[in-house]
């Protein structure tokens, strides 16, 4: 009996640890904030230095931005294709908030204030970002930007 007791006691301990390391790895770590912060810091200097390769490097799988130009949505190919077009002289980026979207999302929030050379425009404008994590990288997936006062 004491046997019976001993092996169904091991069993359950031995249970209860495989589910515990289940579930430690069902829940991947939160995206630290200064990482996505990091990357959206890079993809604008890759913007301005029109590095399309970089840009496109870090865009998810059905991309999408919204800019209120009256333009409508643009995918990936067109935001890459804008780098031409858009002189960006020079930008600055604040107040990020990172806020998580489940356990492979999280939804970036900031503002910048931008010029763009012989266009004659000096835009301030919030921007919400969702970032999904695909494999071991976090890639841009939407993009809102909303021009501000």
């Amino acid at each position: 009996m004491r046997v019976k007791l001993l092996i169904t006691a091991t069993c359950l301990v031995m249970l209860a640890s495989a589910w515990a390391q289940q579930q430690t790895q069902a829940t991947p770590a939160r995206p630290p904030a200064s990482a996505l912060e990091a990357k959206v810091r890079r993809a604008w200097e890759d913007f301005k230095n029109k590095n399309k390769s970089g840009f496109a490097a870090i865009l998810a799988d059905g991309f999408a931005e919204v800019e209120d130009d009256g333009g409508g949505s643009r995918n990936a190919k067109a935001e890459v294709a804008e780098i031409d077009e858009f002189n960006l002289d020079q930008y600055t980026l604040k107040d990020f908030k990172i806020k998580p979207i489940g356990a492979d999302g999280a939804l970036v929030t900031y503002m910048a204030e931008y010029t763009v050379s012989g266009q004659s425009v000096h835009q301030k404008a919030a921007y919400g970002e969702v970032w999904v994590r695909r494999g071991n990288d976090w890639k841009l997936l939407y993009v809102q930007e909303t021009k501000v006062k």
